[in-house]
């Protein structure tokens, strides 16, 4: 018996799963652990997830109160939160702060390994900011003849569909007119009036019905310089149309004021007559086929200077072709505006002609954001909670054709080349676009110290550098080089998201 006690003793068989089935005693409630770290961190990041989502949703509500806000929050986190069988929402809160929403969620996860391990909540937290800032936007869009086409049907659908996405934004914000867009089309000029009938205008106050203010009908500060297009001194250009038959129109196109005002927002002020906006007048021109655009018959013979500056011709004269108003076929400036529908109206009604000043088009752009006259529409700079955008876009270089007559150039919003408007009185096209181009940095240099921020969008230029326009952007992420113009929609997109300032701060 002894020695079966000591075979027993010896004898090892069943000891493995002795063994596992003390292991797996310990080994399972560890396993199932694991497991529920697994569950509680994937359980956290679909409550981030949700919670993310709902905070956001809450921030772009037009909820107002504390109450409105929390009760939104709540459905949207609710709609947005999945878990796994058994887990729960403990708590969640949605509460207003200043500009922000600040949301917290806590929640129970499933638990496996329940009575061998504490199981903690999990836990999260959300930050957005709601659309404070009030924008004030300013479309330059290039109307020049070379847009012509698919260019221009590409541009109209790529403008409506930014004013879309502005609007949509603003209508997250809980300022009152969140997002006021204005339009400028440009070509060598601008049109900052429909049609404005001259047949009531006071020659003696000159003053009359749609005549602005800011206008310096007389052109003094050309006179003041000894270039003015007629030979009569102070010569009111409303009170020449006026005296025309059936031509008693401005069409509401300007020209340039003269340097340094070309390329600032600085409001008219009588101590300075260049401070003041010309009205445009494109005169007759001598008659012979090197001048295009001759509308009076004042016949061929003596000095063509003489011809072109005579007052007297356009006294009961009626044009024949081109006239007054030659060149002034764009679709007027439209100031800041709320009413979406009547802007993208305005954008379908955009035509292309006429050549290049970026630099026209630009300042304009500005004025309509300025709170300075002409327009004086914008807020004040420095504004809390405003901010003020220009997006520019153009297909072409800078130009101000060299002719061979005696004008050397066509008439524009630079009047002729010899009036000095571009800060010289003479030289070939290239000479012309170098000075053309140093107006235009001054001029993006002085918008941005203002610290307007400054989109550019060059589509399909193949000639000169994209130096000008990316320099000209607030920074190089806000140029745009459109190698097609099927790509303007989505460089437009990308500037839409890029004005658009609710995000995620946490």
């Amino acid at each position: 018996m002894i020695a079966r006690l000591r075979t027993g003793a010896r004898d090892e068989s069943g000891a493995a799963a002795i063994i596992f089935a003390m292991a797996l005693v310990l080994l399972a409630p560890l396993t199932l652990g694991v497991f529920d770290v697994y569950i509680g961190a994937n359980q956290r990041q679909k409550l981030q997830d949700a919670l993310d989502a709902a905070t956001l949703f809450a921030a772009r509500s037009s909820a107002q109160t504390q109450e409105d806000i929390n009760e939104v929050g709540q459905r949207a986190l609710l709609a947005n939160l999945t878990s796994y069988p058994g887990a729960s929402l403990v708590s969640s809160s949605f509460v207003l702060d200043g500009p922000k929403v600040v949301a917290s969620a806590e929640m129970k996860p499933m638990a496996v390994a329940t009575g061998f391990f504490q199981h903690a909540n999990v836990k999260a937290g959300a930050e957005a900011l709601r659309a404070m800032d009030r924008l004030e936007v300013a479309l330059v869009l290039d109307n020049t003849g070379s847009m012509s086409g698919t260019k221009l049907s590409t541009l109209k659908t790529a403008a409506k569909d930014l004013v879309d996405k502005l609007e949509s934004a603003g209508k997250r914000s809980t300022a009152k007119d969140p997002i006021q867009i204005s339009l400028v089309p440009f070509s060598s000029t601008v049109r900052v009036a429909e049609n404005v009938s001259v047949t009531n205008y006071n020659t003696t106050t000159r003053t009359g019905p749609g005549i602005p203010s800011w206008l310096d009908s007389r052109a003094l500060g050309h006179n003041a310089a000894g270039v003015d297009i007629f030979t009569t001194a102070n010569t009111d250009r409303f009170a020449v149309l006026k005296s025309m038959k059936n031509n008693q129109v401005w069409g509401g196109c300007v020209e340039s004021r003269r340097q340094p005002f070309d390329v600032q927002d600085t409001a008219p002020y009588s101590a300075n007559n260049d401070s003041f906006f010309v009205p445009y007048f494109a005169p007759d021109e001598p008659d012979n086929t090197w001048n295009p655009n001759n509308y009076l018959n004042d016949g061929v013979s003596g000095n063509a200077w003489v011809r072109q500056g005579n007052v007297a011709k356009y006294n009961n004269a009626t044009p024949n072709g081109g006239g007054p108003n030659n060149g002034c076929n764009l679709e007027p400036i439209m100031p800041l505006t709320t009413n979406m529908s009547n802007l993208k109206s305005a954008i379908d009604s955009m035509n292309a002609n006429g050549t290049t000043n970026i630099a026209m088009g630009l300042v304009w752009g500005w004025h309509t954001i300025s709170p300075n006259a002409p327009l004086a529409n914008g807020v004040a700079y420095g504004t809390k909670n405003h901010r003020k955008i220009i997006i520019l876009m153009t297909d072409g270089d800078n130009v101000d054709n060299a002719l061979s007559n005696h004008n050397m150039s066509y008439y524009s919003g630079l009047g002729y080349i010899w009036q000095g408007l571009l800060g010289i009185t003479s030289g070939n096209g290239t000479a012309r676009r170098n000075v053309m181009n140093d107006r235009l940095s001054l001029l993006c240099e002085n918008i941005k110290d203002k610290e307007i921020v400054l989109y550019t969008v060059r589509v399909e230029v193949k000639t000169g550098s994209s130096s000008l326009l990316r320099n000209c952007a607030t920074d190089p992420d806000k140029f745009y080089d459109v190698q097609n113009v099927s790509q303007l929609g989505a460089a437009f997109d990308a500037i839409a998201g890029s004005i658009d300032n609710l995000r995620l701060t946490k």
